[in-house]
């Protein structure tokens, strides 16, 4: 019989809300929407597309009418100034991240989730999309970065309860290690190797 540590109760109860966290996300995406919610998702979907092929500076409601098969109408009740459709766009993708990180999280006591979570994201972003949405992010802060300041607010939010003990420092080099690697593999900056990221 192999003897495992005792997890401790902290680690327990990260498990237990990861698993809250999964079931919550998996019953959002299994909920039927309303038809002004599917639109909206569309524009957003459609708004990305353009974003990801031309750059945000391209991205008018003129072109998302085309792309979204929504009318002019439609976008504008959800979106009345572009600033609005960016910043829904840059909130979207901050979102699907965090589900993305959780996703990939273990569910082990032993482990930090949210943070293997987010390094399993950062090295497996490409393979897993999340990569594409940090092409709508840049794009989109680059034209207003006014819009940082959600990405700021999100991470704040994130660091509001660190502890910056030794554990926290090394999560926290572990953060910047993964988000550095991500970096890196975006760009494809050498040695872009799949298998290095694995280990």
């Amino acid at each position: 019989m192999i003897e495992r540590p005792m997890p401790c109760i902290a680690d327990t109860l990260d498990v237990r809300r990861l698993i809250h966290v999964r079931t919550s996300c998996a019953a959002l995406k299994d909920a039927s929407v309303s038809r002004p919610v599917r639109a909206r998702q569309a524009a957003l979907e459609a708004a990305r597309r353009i974003v990801r092929r031309q750059g945000a500076s391209h991205l008018t409601y003129e072109e998302l009418a085309r792309e979204s098969g929504i009318t002019r109408g439609g976008i504008t009740y959800h979106f009345p100034t572009k600033e609005d459709l960016l910043r829904a766009l840059v909130e979207a993708d901050l979102k699907a991240w965090d589900v993305a990180s959780v996703e990939q999280a273990p569910l082990r006591a032993d482990a930090s989730p949210e943070i293997e979570g987010h390094v399993r994201c950062s090295l497996g972003a490409h393979a897993t999309g999340v990569g594409d949405l940090v092409a709508g992010l840049l794009s989109a802060a680059s034209t207003d970065p006014v819009l940082l300041g959600i990405v700021r607010e999100h991470e704040q939010r994130r660091f509001s309860d660190w502890v910056w003990d030794d554990a926290g420092l090394l999560r926290y080099l572990a953060l910047l290690a993964a988000e550095g690697a991500f970096w890196r593999s975006y760009f494809q900056l050498p040695p872009s190797d799949g298998a290095v990221d694995e280990r």
